[in-house]
C-alpha cells in the first residue's frame, strides 16, 4: 500500500512506539488518527506531524471500550473521509505484583487493552475499510509473546502471544477482504515505558529481565511497521525484531 493520500489511525500515539509510526506514517503522506489516552502526549504528537506539514487529529479514546473505539473510527471516517491503515500499539504501564499474585481487576486490564483492545479496534477497522476496499493492519506485539520459555508479568506475555497468533489467524482477511493483517514482534525498545521499567527495578533485578545494554529505537520499528503496511504480499506474517538482530518473518507453519 503507498500510504500518500491514505488515512491511518495509530493507537497509543502519545509518545513512544505510536508516536514514532504516527510520524513516520505522517511523513510517508498519510493523514494520521492519532489515540491516546493521554491527551497532552496525543496532542504533542498531533502539533510534531503538523509542524513537519503532515495532516493529524487528535481522538481520547480507550481502546478496551468498545463505545471509545467505535467512536475513533468514526472520528477517522468524518475527520478525513475513511480509514485505510491501523496499527495497533496501545498498551498499558504493568509492574508487580503480577498474575497470579496481583488482584483480578489489575491483570484484567492488561488483557483488556493489549488483546481485547487489538480485537475490537480490529473489529471496527474492518467495517471502515471495507468502505475503501480494502486495508492494512500492523498490530504491535512482543518478543515476551514468542516462544515457551517463563516470564514475569504472565498476563502481558499471555496478551503479547494472543495478538501473534491472531494475526496469523487472520490471514485469510487478504483475499475475504482485502485487508491484510502483519505484526510485529519488538524486543526491547527504547521508550519512556522501557525506562521507566528499568528505573523501577534495582540493579540486582537487570540480569534477571533479560535487559540489553543497546535497545531498538522506537523509530526502528516505525520503519518495520511501514515495511509491512507497503508489501502487499504479506498477511498473516509475524516479523520479530530484536535488538542486535535483522528483522525477519517466522515461517508460516503447515497444518497438521
Amino acid at each position: 500500500m503507498d500510504l500518500r493520500g491514505k488515512v491511518a489511525l495509530v493507537t497509543g500515539a502519545g509518545s513512544g512506539i505510536g508516536r514514532a509510526t504516527a510520524l513516520r506514517v505522517a511523513a510517508e503522506g498519510a493523514a494520521v488518527v492519532v489515540d491516546d489516552i493521554d491527551d497532552a502526549g496525543g496532542r504533542e504528537t498531533v502539533q510534531l506531524i503538523e509542524a513537519a506539514r503532515g495532516r493529524a487529529a487528535f481522538v481520547h479514546a480507550d481502546v478496551s471500550s468498545e463505545s471509545d473505539v467505535w467512536r475513533m473510527v468514526s472520528f477517522a471516517q468524518e475527520t478525513f473521509g475513511g480509514l485505510d491503515a491501523l496499527v495497533n500499539n496501545a498498551g498499558v504501564y504493568i509492574s508487580a505484583p503480577f498474575f497470579p499474585d496481583a488482584d483480578v481487576t489489575r491483570w484484567s486490564r492488561v488483557l483488556d487493552v493489549y488483546l481485547r483492545g487489538v480485537m475490537l479496534c480490529t473489529h471496527y477497522a474492518i467495517e471502515a475499510m471495507r468502505q475503501r476496499g480494502g486495508g492494512a493492519i500492523v498490530n504491535i506485539s512482543s518478543g515476551a509473546g514468542i516462544g515457551f520459555r517463563s516470564h514475569d508479568a504472565p498476563e502481558y506475555a499471555a496478551a503479547k502471544a494472543a495478538v501473534a497468533r491472531l494475526t496469523a489467524a487472520l490471514a485469510p482477511l487478504a483475499e475475504q477482504e482485502g485487508v491484510r493483517v502483519n505484526c510485529v514482534c519488538p524486543g526491547w525498545v527504547d521508550t519512556p515505558a522501557s525506562r521507566r521499567t528499568l528505573a523501577s527495578m534495582t540493579r540486582d533485578e537487570w540480569p534477571a529481565s533479560e535487559a540489553p545494554a543497546t535497545m531498538r529505537t522506537a523509530e526502528e520499528i516505525a520503519d518495520a511497521v511501514v515495511e509491512l503496511v507497503r508489501d502487499d504480499s504479506l498477511a498473516g506474517r509475524v516479523m520479530l525484531y530484536y535488538e542486535g538482530e535483522e528483522r525477519r518473518l517466522l515461517p508460516v507453519e503447515k497444518e497438521g
